[in-house]
């Protein structure tokens, strides 16, 4: 069992590194660090917020659809955080590509992928046309964190589960 772990540990790292060190240009270099705040809670909540406090019925129903399912989901992910203690990959691994390193919590799982997949999902419920525009957003913006050096692959994956779990069961509630 201890050899599959560190098979999939491995693994991690390898495509950690993969997306932060191999596909490294000046492009990304521009575009993560803009794409990511995506899935930052004001830009998640704001969005929900708008639809709620601008919108006709159908659109306070999203609204608030978004708004739940960012907030409840983000909550999970912070208590999880406490939890597992993981360290970001920066503060582990030797040659990260980073931004900036100004992260006080731990890596496990993603709140930036967790809450733009909980918006994502969300619009992708309601607005149908727009799920592979919203869904591909949220597939960049779970890359970039990698890309930027603060997440590993299974904390965008961890992240982007949990956003979808709680978009489902949210929408399902309402």
């Amino acid at each position: 069992m201890a050899y599959l772990l560190q098979k999939i540990v491995n693994q991690d790292i390898k495509l950690f590194y993969f997306l932060n060190r191999r596909i490294k240009c000046r492009l990304l270099d521009w575009l993560m660090p803009l794409v990511t705040h995506l899935g930052g809670a004001i830009f998640t909540i704001a969005f929900g917020g708008l639809l709620f406090f601008l919108g006709e019925q159908n659109l306070k129903q999203v609204g608030s659809e978004i708004i739940l399912s960012v907030l409840i989901s983000g909550t999970v992910v912070q208590v999880i955080k406490r939890i597992i203690n993981r360290n970001r990959p920066y503060k582990i691994l030797k040659e990260v590509n980073l931004t900036k390193a100004s992260f006080r919590n731990y890596s496990f799982p993603s709140g930036h992928t967790t809450a733009i997949f909980s918006l994502a999902v969300t619009v992708g419920f309601n607005f149908p046309n727009f799920i592979l525009i919203s869904q591909s957003l949220a597939v960049l913006v779970g890359l970039s964190r990698a890309y930027l050096g603060v997440h590993y692959p299974s904390d965008i994956v961890s992240g982007a589960a949990i956003g979808i779990y709680f978009s489902n069961l949210i929408h399902g509630a309402i």
